[in-house]
């Protein structure tokens, strides 16, 4: 498509005459024989009927056809360089701004930035807000062609632990997908890994499904330990691990805090301690209290 095509396709799409968008800048026999291709526009020419049309000027000078590509070709190096350096924030904004539409591309791009800051969230304790990005993450998904299994799968389990937190951190858009349908593909988020685990009958041995070294799986694998414990009767031995995981130099996330607190209280009321009991049922509640505030997304 040459520039004068694009420039009567614009005009017409825009419901302009020929007289409109010359206006008196040029005539409107000029316009119709740059329209026709029996002239070629000087570039003040072009930077005047861009402005007129509401397009950059390098789009009428570019050989895309289409908008959208242009804008995506001038922008798509920078926001796929916030992607790789992890800024999902600016990649989404960047994505909202300097695009008016959308393709496969981007709303896979979109997915996975919503996916990253929904995480962000959720380990920071910020459940409600964890909640609008997973969902958003999940609409964005659907959006693309693209393989999504390794976010549609994650968001699922995420959504299943929270609900165990309270009812209200629930998804509509998760709701429409089967529970348990795709958790392989969940597998490779350590968090999800650990929540599979622990929903597994018999809580299977996690020494070899976390890394060590990872203070999060570290504790992960501490949790699971515990509880195995617990399902053996051990509740002494299950009370130290808890109270190894409260003391670790690293302090769990909000969302394992409260699992641990939970499962502290039960141990000590098993023990009898029911001091112990009392002072880890109020920081538990202390806790579900903050995961449960309204957050602003």
């Amino acid at each position: 498509m040459n520039i004068g095509e694009k420039i009567k396709n614009l005009r017409t799409s825009k419901m302009m005459t020929q007289q409109e968008l010359a206006g008196d800048f040029i005539t409107r026999n000029m316009l119709s024989r740059i329209e026709h291709g029996a002239a070629l526009p000087s570039l003040p020419t072009v930077v005047y009927l861009a402005n007129r049309l509401g397009v950059p000027a390098g789009f009428l000078l570019a050989e895309e056809e289409n908008e959208f590509l242009y804008q995506k070709i001038r922008h798509i190096p920078n926001i796929r360089r916030a992607f790789r350096m992890g800024d999902y924030r600016i990649c989404r904004q960047l994505c909202e701004s300097a695009l008016s539409e959308s393709d496969d591309e981007i709303a896979l791009l979109m997915a996975e930035c919503a996916f990253e800051i929904g995480k962000e969230e959720f380990f920071a304790g910020n459940l409600h807000n964890a909640c609008y990005w997973f969902d958003t993450a999940l609409k964005d998904a659907a959006l693309t062609a693209y393989h999504t299994a390794h976010i549609v799968a994650p968001v699922i389990v995420f959504f299943r632990h929270m609900r165990q937190i309270s009812p209200s951190l629930s998804s509509y858009e998760a709701e429409n997908l089967l529970p348990g349908e795709r958790d392989y593909s969940a597998w490779q988020e350590p968090f999800c890994r650990y929540v599979l685990i622990m929903e597994q009958p018999g809580y299977p041995d996690p020494a070899h499904h976390f890394d060590p070294d990872a203070p999060l799986e570290r504790q992960l694998s501490m949790h699971v330990q515990a509880t195995r414990m617990q399902a053996q009767g051990d509740f002494a031995g299950a009370y130290r691990v808890l109270c190894d995981i409260l003391e670790d130099e690293d302090a769990p996330i909000p969302v394992l805090l409260y699992r641990v607190l939970h499962d502290a209280e039960n141990c000590c009321k098993a023990l009898e301690d029911y001091k112990g009991a009392y002072d880890n049922s109020i920081y538990k509640l202390s806790v579900q209290e903050k995961l449960l505030a309204e957050n602003t997304v």
